[in-house]
């Protein structure tokens, strides 16, 4: 019998949310408008661009790389004469500045001036000598005007990007809010816009690569895998469905993440219960947060056209505008389609998205509107490979870019989202501030599965079929107030937050063929052939989760800022219903409704200038698991997992550099069986551990002019407690090496201004695979490179970008799946670029 293809059951989303259909609408009827109204855009700019104010972060170096990159923002042609320049060195431009403003700015104290030119554009010239001094009685009392429009006053306004734009002073730490990195007791990093754009990430994989305390357990697009991206901080893993956005949980795209639409990607190394609450699917290991894109005061009408190895074409188109008279409307848009064949042998990949956000900040009230699609559709897409229980050792890694998929093997992921936040400042001390969202996921899964049965590599190898949804809804409600007592200053921060996510899936398989993992079998597609099955093809609703949670801090100073401590408490209540998902009827089988307490105390102290020293004491929270049917104590339902952190580490502000160094300490409970009541049974209890101690050093900013560094190392001693029976204890945890690092490197070449160079190097040791030590994948390394070029081309600001990953194009084992399986890296990928601002 011909089996019956899946269908998706239809979702109703919260009330006074856009539907799926609607949602896409909008979005792609605003890219058309939008773009229809390109030509005229431009030449209203055109005539107005001499007094267009935009923002600047221009880092200090030579005169020369100053004003070309100033020259690029800006839009404009200046004719330099390299003799001029000589010798002379700039301190930089930060801030937002009209044309003629912001080269003033540039160019005071050197003796130069910029004048139009005849033809367009300015033109660099010795300034003329100065005129001998008005006495003071006639002396002029009018200063010359500056436009500064710079809108950092919002009391969530982002944190601005520290020396060499690649990482932001600070980041939002949920219930805190923004903090600057020095005021914060948790080690914490905010890669910014411009190392996205610069780094032309196909995911949040990419760019989560510069971060030395995270690594992979599968990746996305345009790799081996080809599904979602799922990660581990700190030896913990995290999905990407446990990504936030605003600090708001179950409303990003599922599976993976395409980051046209972000503005900055925030990570926090450790548990955070108290700071964000329970993540979906109870990551602990850290927390990574996005911020959408917002218009910015100065206009954006940007265009890039892309390429990536193999033959992947796409484009994405980036416009902002604001209007009124303080510029308190913004709307942001950004499309993107790419389509073509990927790296790997036999891949193609077509990625589809949009997004708009809607923005107003008036005197005491900010609200925003974000609109989302997204479609990953990628055919020929494998998964790791899962481990046979007599395997004695792994097989080597196959060489890199070879086909590992059937041609008919298909992953697509789309996700439909809306966000709506608001902040209201009754007064100077006290703010409101909500938000609400949703999610719907659809995963078509039509793949294979293989498992490795001995150091050959000799595979048995079937189809499964897969298909997933979810609908999710997210809520957020909090006050700050501001307050000075007992010789302190306090910031009290209480929110209520609830998530209700509705999952389901089907399930069928097919009888495994044999195969070899340097040799694919070629397997036909079991549904064109009508091959009998087990299981069933529509989707069936398999679990209905309930997180709602009560979070109180109180963030106390003293002596502006040089001693600061954060106490605080959240209550965390989870309540999940089971569902027969393999059962037509689809009954309701079992659930659980649980509550736990979790504390946490912060410690910043200030001993120097420029230097914290920080610790603290935060919990991590999982939903706890329920005793299995054989167990004497089955049915048993346990509290939420707190997951435990202690940390004590000093950051140190060089200037132009940060440094930080953190020591840690992470114990997890595992759920082990013990004795019964009886020789014949036994219980189910949580009483496993496993304990992560580590080490972590990174570094970021300019240590020299034009000379940019991105990276740090970490040391993980992970090991198992309390195993069951003792078998494995003092043994490694699984997917937890002992060494991981990354060393980035950014230079501005004095020999061809507009030109950068970059180099990054990815270290990862050896680790087990399994808990009882003897399978180990043998540690890698990764070498990346890339380029751009700033100039004006047609009278516009253009850059082109070059970036490969996996130079080399070295084959290995990178690490587990999460689910028992291991992946294979990414072979070596080209990806191009030319961004062009009209």
């Amino acid at each position: 019998m011909q089996p019956r293809r899946a269908r998706h059951p239809r979702h109703r989303l919260p009330q006074g949310f856009l539907p799926s259909p609607l949602a896409r609408a909008v979005v792609l009827a605003c890219l058309t408008a939008t773009a229809s109204a390109l030509p005229s855009l431009s030449v209203a700019q055109s005539v107005a661009g001499e007094h267009a104010v935009a923002r600047h972060d221009i880092p200090a170096g030579t005169l020369d790389q100053a004003l070309n990159a100033f020259a690029a923002r800006a839009g404009i042609t200046l004719s330099i004469d390299g003799a001029l320049t000589a010798g002379k060195a700039s301190r930089g431009l930060a801030g937002s500045y009209g044309v003629r403003d912001g080269l003033a700015a540039l160019l005071a104290g050197s003796g130069l001036e910029a004048v139009p030119g005849a033809g367009g554009g300015f033109v660099l010239r010795a300034a003329p000598a100065p005129a001998p001094a008005t006495p003071p009685a006639a002396a002029s009392t009018t200063l010359p005007t500056v436009t500064v429009s710079a809108r950092g006053d919002f009391p969530d306004a982002l944190p601005p990007a520290y020396a060499g734009g690649q990482v932001a002073r600070g980041a939002r730490l949920g219930l805190l809010g923004n903090r600057d990195v020095m005021d914060t007791p948790f080690n914490v990093s905010s890669y910014t816009s411009e190392l996205i754009q610069n780094q032309q990430p196909a995911t949040i994989a990419d760019i989560l690569d510069n971060d030395p305390a995270v690594r992979m357990s599968s990746r996305g697009r345009n790799t081996s895998v080809g599904g979602g991206d799922n990660f581990f901080l700190r030896g913990f893993g995290l999905a990407n469905r446990d990504i936030s956005l605003n600090g708001l949980y179950g409303v990003l795209p599922y599976g993976t993440l395409s980051l046209e639409t972000v503005e900055r990607i925030e990570v926090l190394k450790g548990p955070g219960a108290l700071l964000t609450g329970m993540a979906p699917s109870g990551g602990v290991g850290g927390a990574v947060n996005v911020v959408p894109k917002r218009a910015t005061d100065a206009p954006i009408t940007r265009f890039t056209a892309s390429y990536a190895s193999d033959s992947q074409w796409g484009g994405h188109i980036d416009l902002g505008r604001r209007w009124g008279d303080q510029n308190q409307f913004g709307v942001r848009i950004n499309g993107v389609y790419r389509d073509g064949d990927a790296a790997t042998s036999g891949q193609s990949a077509r990625l589809t998205a949009g997004a708009v956000g809607l923005d107003y900040r008036g005197e005491r009230l900010r609200a925003s509107l974000d609109l989302g699609y997204q479609s990953d559709d990628v055919t020929g897409a494998a998964v790791g490979y899962r481990l046979a229980p007599a395997l004695t050792t792994i097989p080597a890694a196959p060489k890199a870019g070879e086909r590992f998929a059937q041609s008919w093997e298909r992953r697509k992921y789309t996700d439909d989202y809306q966000v709506a936040q608001v902040e209201y400042d009754l007064s100077d001390s006290l703010m409101l501030y909500g938000a609400a969202g949703a999610r719907d996921h659809r995963h078509t899964n039509y793949r294979t599965e293989s498992r490795i049965l001995n150091s050959a590599g000799n595979l048995t190898t079937s189809a499964v079929s897969y298909p997933e949804y979810s609908r999710s809804s997210s809520y957020l409600l909090g006050t700050r107030l501001k307050f000075d007592a007992l010789t302190a200053r306090h910031e009290l921060n209480l929110a209520a937050s609830s998530m209700d996510i509705d999952a389901g899936y089907g399930y069928a398989q097919w009888a495994g063929a044999a195969s070899n993992l340097y040799n694919p079998a070629v397997v036909a597609d079991p549904m064109a052939t009508g091959a009998p099955f087990a299981g069933f093809f529509d989707m069936r609703l398999a679990s209905d989760t309930r997180l709602s949670s009560v979070g109180l801090s109180d963030s106390i100073s003293w002596h502006d800022g040089a001693v600061q401590l954060i106490l605080g408490l959240r209550h965390q209540k989870v309540s999940v219903d089971n569902y027969a998902g393999t059962a037509p009827a689809n009954p309701r089988i079992s659930g659980y409704e649980r509550s736990t307490n979790s504390p946490a105390l912060g410690l910043v102290v200030k001993p120097w200038d420029h230097t914290s020293v920080y610790a603290n004491y935060i919990e991590g929270l999982s939903a706890g698991v329920t005793a299995p049917p054989d167990a004497e104590n089955a049915g048993e339902a346990f509290p939420p997992v707190k997951t435990k952190q202690k940390e004590l580490g000093i950051k140190r502000d060089f200037g132009r550099v940060i440094g930080s160094l953190a020591l840690f300490e992470i114990e997890q409970p595992n759920a082990i069986t013990v004795p019964g009541s009886t020789p014949a049974t036994q219980r189910y209890v949580m009483d496993g551990e496993q304990r992560n101690r580590g080490l972590e050093f990174s570094a970021f900013g300019e240590v020299a002019r034009g000379v940019r560094v991105l990276g740090g190392v970490t040391y993980l001693q992970a090991k198992q407690v309390r195993t069951q029976g003792g078998a494995n204890d003092g043994k490694d945890a699984i997917v937890a090496p002992r060494w991981f690092g990354n060393a980035g490197l950014e230079w501005d070449t004095g020999f061809l201004p507009g030109l950068t160079l970059s180099t990054r190097v990815l270290l990862t040791g050896s680790q087990y695979v399994n808990a009882q030590n003897t399978l180990r994948l043998p540690g890698w390394a990764r070498w990346d490179v890339g380029a751009r070029y700033a100039l004006q081309g047609v009278g516009r600001p253009v850059t082109l970008r070059a970036n490969v990953l996996n130079v080399a194009n070295r084959g290995y084992w990178e690490g587990s799946a999460g689910s028992g399986g291991i992946v294979l890296s990414a072979p070596r990928t080209v990806n191009l670029s030319a961004t062009i601002d009209f």
